[in-house]
């Protein structure tokens, strides 16, 4: 999920590039769960600040725990804090914007391969 339209379609061509599908570019909170909803996401890439009022943690907590898809924080806004306050959600890992596409890769590679 991304607030950034050219940074959430750069991370999503990132992934296609390596052979994933991307089902799409959520916003906020609330598209990211009509997405989840059509049964199609086995994992979500994260920012943490998202547009409408909405915020990463919370909606990879709702991705969590309603449809038990884990999540990937790709941000600029990762500390302690906020690694603590994610952590409800199970997150794969933690990148630092600017983001490594290589290192992306990597953590969605690693989280299919366990």
């Amino acid at each position: 999920m991304e607030d950034e339209f050219l940074i959430g379609l750069d991370l999503a061509c990132t992934l296609e590039d390596a052979g994933f599908e991307t089902v799409g570019i959520a916003k906020d909170m609330y598209v990211a769960l009509e997405m989840a909803a059509g049964g199609r996401v086995d994992l979500a890439t994260m920012d943490v600040q998202l547009a409408r009022g909405t915020n990463g943690i919370d909606t990879a907590l709702r991705l969590w725990e309603d449809h038990a898809i884990p999540s990937v924080f790709v941000s600029a806004s990762i500390d302690a804090e906020t690694r603590e306050r994610a952590s409800d959600a199970c997150p794969v890992g933690f990148i630092n914007k600017p983001m490594d596409p290589v290192l992306v890769v990597a953590f969605v590679k690693a989280h299919f391969a366990a």
